[in-house]
């Protein structure tokens, strides 16, 4: 389901196959390797998913209970999963305050959309993304 909040549009963004529908982030790594989040569904038989962004230009994760305001402006869509924001706010706000550095940058805003986080990233280059195997 695609929904919008005043100019922005959250698209539906399905990176892989089998990723259950209800989602729920089980880490976020900082490191030398970029931002790592692990993902896994609400059974613990479910496996881990790793989406891994390389080329971060900012990244943010607010507990859900904190985005009334936002989530508000969905009107009810379900709004848990992984979604593409087009027309992103949080890009053009990027951009100015980089002061000219990133207007020409392919700046894409994904956001990863929990029943209790709300992960944004944005970043010049698409993620990988895969299954772990454990």
């Amino acid at each position: 389901m695609t929904a919008e909040t005043n100019n922005e549009l959250y698209e539906p963004w399905r990176p892989m196959v089998d990723l259950p529908e209800r989602i729920f982030c089980e880490g976020i790594h900082d490191d030398y390797e970029g931002i790592r989040i692990l993902l896994r569904g609400e059974n613990n038989t479910d496996r881990t998913a790793r989406i891994l962004f390389e080329a971060v230009i900012a990244y943010r994760n607010i507990n859900e209970s904190y985005r009334l305001r936002s989530w508000s402006k969905f009107k009810g869509a379900n709004m848990v999963g992984l979604f593409i924001v087009k027309n992103s706010d949080w890009c053009e706000w990027l951009k100015l305050e980089a002061g000219g550095v990133l207007d020409n940058a392919p700046l894409c805003h994904y956001a990863i959309l929990t029943p209790e986080d709300c992960i944004d990233i944005v970043s010049e280059a698409p993620p990988e993304v895969e299954w772990l195997t454990i």
